[in-house]
């Protein structure tokens, strides 16, 4: 009786296995038939865009509305050299340049993922900073940008030219947020540098 029990379960875990998924969603798997030369360390590699995988979000899409002020953009991006308090990683100039591509393409979210990876990267790195910011600031949100500005703030002491520049999102984000003090006050501070 007793093997007979033991054939019995081994055939309910056999049959549980090959029955379809009663959750809805496939397991993944990873295809390893196409072999590719590994790049040099240190090289961007672009992502295939035909994964077949789609993302849909739970909840509603934020509004991202377009730039009010081009003078804003302009004095975010008043210098093209970043001020570096530290040489940048090959993995940081990429994340930072494919992030550029990304905010004038006008794919803000994923601007905005490549520059949070960067500030895991490099969190000592006030241009990071600066660009993880102002993206945070064309997507609307405001609360999230000007933390992002103050923390660069603290990043940059000692830069004057970063610190002018992030003084400056800081009263472009008050600014759109409808704060008028708190912009001049920071404006006042940007041109302390």
């Amino acid at each position: 009786m007793k093997k007979v029990y033991m054939m019995l379960g081994v055939a309910l875990v056999m049959t549980g296995c090959a029955a379809p998924n009663p959750y809805g969603y496939k397991t993944p798997v990873e295809d390893r038939s196409r072999t590719s030369p590994s790049p040099s360390p240190g090289t961007a590699v672009p992502v295939e865009s035909e994964s077949g995988v789609k993302v849909t979000p739970i909840g509603e899409m934020p509004v991202i509305r377009a730039q009010r002020d081009e003078q804003a953009a302009a004095r975010v991006q008043q210098s093209a050299e970043p001020v570096l308090s530290q040489p940048q990683s090959p993995a940081v100039i990429a994340l930072l340049e494919t992030a550029r591509q990304d905010s004038s393409g006008g794919d803000l979210r994923m601007a905005q993922s490549r520059l949070e990876r960067a500030q895991r990267i490099a969190p000592r790195d006030p241009e990071v900073y600066v660009q993880l910011a102002d993206v945070q600031r064309r997507q609307g949100q405001f609360l999230q940008a000007e933390q992002v500005a103050l923390k660069g703030v603290s990043v940059a002491s000692g830069q004057s030219g970063a610190l002018r520049r992030l003084w400056n999102l800081v009263a472009d984000i008050r600014q759109e947020a409808g704060n008028e003090a708190g912009a001049r006050e920071a404006r006042q501070k940007a041109a302390a540098y």
